[in-house]
């Protein structure tokens, strides 16, 4: 996040950078430089690297439209799953939902999964098809407590 420099060198509106993959946004007296994605485990320690990649974005697209020497560097975990689609639904304990996953995604989704959420708690019929998005997709535990996986659910499983 860049404080405001010269606002009239500042963006008007979103401009996306698809050389970098970054996205920058003007917050009244801030701009948001934001993008890139690596898997990083639990890591939030920052990457001078990526650093440097966002105060060249806002140097070469809007000089001196914010101050790079103030701004404050972050980063922050958005959770994915192996095939990008969120889980969303029901697990074996009556009393936990889940409704994570959702990536890169999670604002565009946000309103869709509060809602399918809020009818699988409260019992009632969601408006869609949601199994696709059910934890079971990535297998279920057997009665002999091997893990069985939607593809081989016709094979004969052996103890």
């Amino acid at each position: 996040t860049v404080p405001l420099g010269n606002a009239d060198m500042a963006p008007v509106s979103t401009v996306l950078d698809e050389t970098y993959k970054v996205a920058v946004t003007r917050f009244d007296d801030r701009i948001r430089v934001g993008g890139m994605a690596e898997l990083g485990g639990f890591d939030l320690g920052l990457n001078p690297r990526r650093r440097e990649t966002l105060e060249l974005v806002v140097n070469d697209l809007f000089p001196g439209g914010g101050d790079v020497a103030q701004a404050e560097f972050w980063t922050g975990l958005r959770p994915m799953t192996p095939d990008s689609t969120p889980i969303v639904g029901a697990t074996s304990y009556p009393n936990l939902y889940l409704s994570t996953g959702h990536g890169t995604l999670g604002w565009t989704m946000a309103c869709g999964s509060g809602k399918l959420m809020a009818d699988l708690v409260t019992g009632r019929n969601p408006a869609i098809r949601c199994d696709d998005l059910a934890l079971s997709r990535y297998g279920k535990v057997s009665s002999s407590g091997r893990i069985v996986r939607p593809g081989f659910a016709h094979a004969k499983e052996s103890a």
